[in-house]
């Protein structure tokens, strides 16, 4: 049992990461429309085609502007104790801190003290 346990972790896992990958992949997409004068309505357009809310879509592009790539690859890398990763709430959360040094404190909180998204959120 545990054998199949670990194994179902690690699936688990691997596809949370693919995730939150592409919610940060599609954030900085976003950014690039941030330059475009039509970046409302193509933002909306595209959150009506994909089923998202525009404040969701806002909250990836901010998140793909706060972590940069080598920072994001780390915290995607932590694991909380039963073997998954940081949810995308998690990221999201951490993003609101815009010191970096701050942001790797409270990510190896996380892991560490196994937080949840609500105990993260206290601590910003």
């Amino acid at each position: 049992m545990t054998a199949i346990t670990g194994h179902i972790v690690q699936r688990l896992a691997a596809a949370a990461v693919d995730d939150v990958h592409a919610r940060y992949d599609l954030g900085k997409v976003l950014l690039t429309l941030r330059h475009e004068s039509s970046q409302r309505s193509a933002l909306r357009v595209l959150a009506q085609r994909l089923g998202f809310d525009p404040s969701a879509l806002r909250r990836y592009a901010r998140v793909s502007s706060t972590i940069n790539a080598d920072e994001f690859a780390w915290l995607t890398g932590l694991r909380m104790r039963r073997g998954m990763p940081l949810s995308w709430s998690h990221i999201e959360l951490l993003a609101r801190e815009r010191d970096r040094t701050r942001r790797t404190e409270l990510a190896t909180a996380v892991v560490t003290d196994d937080l949840s998204v609500r105990a993260l959120n206290l601590r910003l």
